[in-house]
């Protein structure tokens, strides 16, 4: 009788044990997350030039508010957030003519990087699945409710982008890391390169830029989809970010610090473009730009 007794309570403070391990180990994953902002800034493109009008802090919760993507004809923001306080992150818009923040992305797991689907009334993201795989899911815009996965066969993603339709480039987490293109449609996928940076974007409807991390500098590659070749365009040796993204009309920019930069083709320098120090941010990490170049979404690190 007291043997049972005694097997019992075992099992008990196992089961506690385990129990209390398992909290520990998902308040450790939140706190892993960085502490960031997302902001709004208004602006005028002229030429070369970027003049910052305004710019106003529209995340609603302290916590994390990430990966800022413009969509629905640059009315919306998309953004990652864990705005509920269940430890996991979910997909949320910013509608910008109404102010309002509404979740989009209904599920227990925990959802990154939305974008919308070209062509279609969805939204893409990278799900962390209940098992720690990471695929491409697709959402319905107006449910929310996850509808199918992009491609069984691809995991361990870590970010991608839209090329087409038909098309997306992948950050792998491979050792090292990889970046790859796959054609959702046949699945056959293509090894670019190891060691890119989580910045890569299509250009033209011909071509993409990648960027590789090397030891002492990153190095941003153009590639030509109609001839299957990458060419250098740009080095930076002095970056310690590794956020880039490409404007039609200001070309290749990053991030540094509080400010905003572009590449000068003529003269193979970074210029100062943007300085949002006024603005209460201390730190960018990621930035996008509105299609219509009227504004720039931005995340600020605390």
């Amino acid at each position: 009788m007291n043997t049972k007794l005694k097997f019992k309570s075992n099992k008990l403070k196992a089961l506690l044990l385990l129990t209390f391990n398992l909290l520990l180990l998902n308040s450790f994953c939140v706190a892993q997350l960085p502490e960031t902002e997302l902001f709004l800034a208004e602006v005028e493109i002229k030429g070369s030039l970027l003049k910052v009008e305004a710019a106003k802090k529209i995340s609603s919760h302290k916590g994390y508010n990430n990966q800022p993507c413009f969509v629905n004809n640059d009315k919306e923001i998309y953004f990652t957030s864990d705005i509920e306080g269940d430890s996991k992150t979910h997909i949320c818009s910013y509608n910008l003519s109404k102010k309002e923040i509404k979740r989009l992305s209904i599920t227990n797991t925990s959802e990154y990087s939305a974008n919308r689907v070209p062509g279609k009334n969805e939204f893409s993201v990278v799900m962390v699945e209940e098992d720690s795989t990471q695929r491409i899911w697709l959402f319905d815009v107006v449910k929310g409710s996850n509808k199918s996965c992009l491609s069984q066969q691809t995991d361990s993603v870590g970010y991608y982008t839209w090329l087409g339709k038909d098309s997306i480039l992948y950050y792998k987490l491979t050792k090292p890391h990889s970046l790859h293109a796959l054609n959702v449609k046949t699945n056959q996928d293509v090894w670019l390169c190891d060691n890119p940076t989580r910045s890569f974007r299509k250009i033209s409807a011909t071509a993409f830029f990648y960027v590789i991390h090397e030891e002492k500098q990153n190095e941003v590659y153009v590639y030509d989809t109609r001839i299957r070749k990458a060419t250098l365009f740009a080095v930076d040796n002095v970056s310690t970010n590794q956020d880039y993204i490409w404007h039609t009309t200001l070309g290749l920019l990053k991030s540094e610090g509080t400010k905003l930069f572009r590449y000068s083709t003529d003269t193979k320098m970074w210029v100062e473009l943007a300085d949002f120090t006024a603005f209460g941010i201390k730190k960018l990490t990621r930035f996008a730009i509105s299609t219509n170049g009227k504004y720039v979404a931005l995340v600020s690190t605390n």
